[in-house]
């Protein structure tokens, strides 16, 4: 009787230990712990990225030149809609954090309380900081601001950001990775709509997810007439 009840101790033991394991109190709520970073973080990873207002169209489109630390991602984020030039740098470090905390997401939050044509209404951000450069700046459909926000960890970590970009009609299809020997070396994860309307990727069938934020959504300068699709994502382990 005695082994009987040690034995159903022990198994009790083992069940609290599972439960504190599988379910304990990270504190978000989510049932999972955060992963922890690993002993010896090694390559490197996005530290920071800005984003600049080139001026509006007719202006010449040339990039200014970048901050020091920063190298230019030569992609206009705001192309095929009319309005201004925007550009993206972005400064790659040590991915330990010994250089600075890396970035470890970034997301879009769209203040449009119809967001276009395409229903979700307005976003509210997370956390994290905020970039002060509307993405849709100079637009001449007069589009509320969508904007570009970014967090930082120590783990996991922004290993690239990529911009797929291509005109409406699918022509001049460019993948752009910054760092650009990233591409093909990590899983890209795609921004998506926080409040995801009834407009989809077109594009599905080449890993743009369906409900990925197109960066031009509703910027047609023209009536009847489709702006570029831009879309932004970054690189994880």
């Amino acid at each position: 009787m005695v082994k009987r009840d040690r034995i159903g101790y022990l198994f009790s033991l083992l069940a609290c230990a599972f439960m504190l394991t599988t379910c304990g109190g990270d504190g978000d709520g989510g049932g999972t712990s955060p992963t922890p970073p690993p002993d010896n973080i090694t390559g490197n990873a996005i530290l920071d990225i800005q984003v600049v207002d080139g001026g509006p169209v007719g202006g010449g489109g040339v990039p200014p030149p970048a901050p020091a630390g920063y190298t230019l991602l030569n992609v206009d984020l705001n192309n095929g809609t009319g309005g201004n030039y925007i550009w993206l740098y972005y400064k790659v470090g040590k991915a330990d954090g010994s250089e600075g905390q890396p970035i470890s997401k970034i997301y879009t939050v769209d203040e449009d309380p119809t967001d276009g044509l395409c229903g979700g209404g307005v976003e509210t951000p997370q956390e994290g900081t905020k970039l002060s450069v509307n993405l849709n700046q100079g637009s001449p459909k007069g589009r509320a601001p969508l904007w570009l926000y970014y967090m930082k960890s120590d783990w996991p970590v922004a290993r690239c950001i990529v911009v797929d970009a291509r005109e409406a009609d699918g022509s001049n299809h460019v993948r752009m990775y910054a760092p650009p020997e990233a591409a093909g070396q990590y899983q890209v994860v795609w921004v998506e709509a926080l409040k995801p309307g009834s407009c989809k990727s077109p594009y599905t069938s080449e890993g743009i997810p369906a409900n990925a934020q197109d960066l031009n959504e509703g910027e047609a300068p023209f009536p009847f007439v489709l702006s570029d699709y831009i879309y932004i994502g970054y690189c994880k382990d």
